[in-house]
This record gives structure tokens, sequence and C-alpha cells, in this order.
């Protein structure tokens, strides 16, 4: 709750019961008023212009309502403005940095086989697949093992393409790529990548030729007469870890060096291309992507004192994501369904002989985490409501 508030000069000095105090300008208070005259009461777009505010902007009253919202302002002008603000949001939107995240669980072998029950994440179809909030609790559940684990397993899902894309669907909306959107796939070649033949694919993440890679991937067994063919997960934040911890010298270069992706199907006329990092922070200098695939690596040249030494990091990094200690494995039996953070995870195939059939999909970063919010927020509602 509110404690105090005060006007000084053009600025508002706000401060809580708990002892938190910001000192916010007079206009970012007129551009954020919540009114239904300032903001669409069902778009949450701004209906003011913010452009035309005057820096000389003035108020004759701020004061705290005994009920909520609690902070009101009375603007001076012709018009007697009055914008009303509740503290908690009020508390939200002036962070000087942004709540922080849910810390990731970063893994190796040894420490996802030691999770409480041995059981990697999971949920069940039937209980994901169900109606309303019983469903919902399920679904904020799944994702939110995928979003501290990197990925989370769907268990009974039924082997056809319908369950697929009702799994795939349930989380967000099917991102369309060159390989259609919702894909099914054995090893015909159909695409020139070697994820359509049977041939073993090392750890990797997908989309280095996109400029937006896609934020999450699926993957789905309908079929499988084969041997060998399992498939490999690798948490690459753990990598960067390792690497950021025991060689700070070639983890800088991995955040430095852009490398180029690149796709090519001319027949189609398809020649993708993107650069970035393998290891993209933000202005923070937080790690927020992995971006790894050796096959689809684009010809590079620099200087040759860095580019040795980008071969030295580059190596260093693939050999940590082809490191056993490093990887969880499994064979995909029908029904099998796994959703993961392609901007975090690496995944592989190893070779196989004989006949496997995979499904899947991919979703965007927002989208999911869009998804993950609501979801949060809904939860919060009715524990109010209780």
């Amino acid at each position: 709750m509110l404690r105090d508030v005060r006007i000084e000069a053009d600025s508002a000095v706000i401060a809580w019961t708990d002892g938190h105090q910001v000192t916010v300008p007079l206009l970012w208070l007129r551009d954020h008023c919540p009114c239904p005259k300032c903001l669409h009461p069902e778009t949450r777009q701004r209906l003011s212009d913010t452009v035309a505010f005057d820096e000389a902007l003035a108020a004759h009253r701020i004061s705290i309502a005994a009920n909520a919202p609690e902070l009101e302002i009375e603007w001076a002008g012709d018009d007697a403005h009055v914008s009303s603000f509740d503290s908690a949001w009020l508390r939200d939107a002036t962070r000087l940095t942004p709540a922080p995240a849910p810390e990731p669980f970063l893994w190796d072998a040894a420490r996802l086989a030691g999770i409480p029950g041995g059981a990697v994440p999971h949920v069940a179809y039937d209980a994901l697949m169900a109606p309303g909030d019983c469903g919902d609790r399920v679904l904020k559940d799944w994702l939110e093992q995928i979003e501290r684990f990197g990925f989370a397993f769907v268990e009974g899902t039924p082997a056809t393409p319908e369950a697929t894309q009702a799994v795939a669907r349930r989380a967000a909306y099917i991102r369309e790529t060159i390989f259609g959107g919702y894909y099914d796939f054995t090893a015909n070649m159909e695409h020139k990548d070697t994820a359509y033949t049977s041939m073993a694919i090392g750890p990797h993440t997908d989309g280095t030729y996109s400029f937006d890679a896609p934020g999450y991937q699926m993957f789905h067994c309908l079929g499988l007469d084969c041997v060998g063919g399992d498939s490999v997960l690798v948490d690459g934040f753990e990598i960067a870890a390792i690497m950021r911890r025991e060689m700070p010298d070639l983890y800088r270069v991995l955040t430095e060096v852009e490398v180029t992706g690149q796709y090519i199907d001319h027949e189609k006329g398809i020649h993708l291309m993107a650069k970035r990092p393998v290891l993209r922070l933000d202005s923070a200098g937080r790690l927020v992507q992995v971006s790894f695939n050796h096959l689809d690596r684009a010809p590079l040249f620099l200087p040759e004192f860095e580019l040795k030494a980008f071969y030295r990091a580059y190596g260093a990094f693939a050999r940590l994501a082809n490191d056993r200690r490093l990887q969880y494995r499994r064979r995909l039996e029908p029904g099998a369904l796994v959703l993961f953070d392609n901007w975090r995870l690496l995944h592989a195939r190893d070779a196989y002989q004989g006949y496997r059939r995979l499904a899947g999909a991919y979703l965007n970063k927002e989208d999911v985490e869009s998804r993950l919010r609501v979801l949060r927020l809904r939860e919060k509602e009715l524990a109010a409501a209780a």
C-alpha cells in the first residue's frame, strides 16, 4: 500500500508502506494514465498522444485514495483530467530492472538423474488436454517445466498427426517455415536437410539461418521399426556456464564473433542466411540464446589471429556438446512427445537402420511465453477470488 505521495518540481515522489520509494516524472504518469479516455478498456492500447504532452506539465493535486485505485492525480488544465493508479501496478511498472525471471535448472546427465523420483520433466497427455481449469493447470505446469529445464515430455500421446498438432496448439499456434507448419517425415529426402536421412546428426540448434530462430521445437514419434536412432538433448546454457567458468577467453569469443548460418535449396528458390554469435547476450550480459549448427554454418573468414581463436572456441563448445556426460538420451517410441527450448537446448540423433517416422512443429518464443504469462495471471485471479 501507499504511505506518502508528494510533488517535487516536475516529478512525483511515491512511497510505499514497506519503505520502497520512487521518483517518477509527471510526464510519465500522464503518459500512463489508465482511464478510458487515455487507454482503450478492451484493446489496452493508448488513445492519448504522448508526443503532444508538454514537459511543463503540472498537477493541481496528488493524493492517496482510501480504496483502490490508490493514487489520484488531478492535472492542471482546462479539462481538469484525473488519473487514478493502482499501487501494485505502479510499483511493478516503475521498476528500474524487471522482476527476475525464474532461475533455470542447468543440467547434465547426472543432475537430471538426480531429480527427485528419477523422472525427467513430463505431464500426462489426458491431463494436459482436459478442458477447463484442470487442463490449464497442467498446461501451466508443463510450460513451467520447459521454462526451468528447457524441455518436458507429454507421455501417453496418441501416435497420430492429429494428436501432435493438438498438443502444439495447446501451447501456441504453429509456426510456418520452409518445411511447412506441422511436419511429418521419414528418411525420404523431401527437403535438402540431413534430418530427412537416416544419418547421425550432431548436437545443434535449428534455424541458425533465420533472423528469428524458432523458439521451441516439438518432436513426436509416430512409427518406429529400426535399429539405432536415439534422440539426444544437451543443455546449451550449461555448456556456456562451463566455458564462462573454465575458459572465459573462449567464452568471450563465442559472444562476439557472428556466425552465418545458411539453408540452400536453389531448385525451390531458397537460400536463407542469417548471422549472430553462438552465445547471444542481452544488454545486461545475460545469456539469452545459443545458436550452434555445424551443418548449416556458412564460410567464415577473419583475420588470422581472430580466426584461430574462433576455431578454438567453437571446437571447445562442440566437444562439450558431444560429451555424453552432458547429454540426455532417449529412444523415442511411438507416442513419445517432447517440446524443448530451441534457444537453449541442442538436439541430436544417432544414425539408424530401418523405419522411423517423426512428426513435429515449431513454435515462436513470444507466443509460448505469452501463453504462460496469461496462465499465471489467471491463477492469481482464481486464487484472489477463492
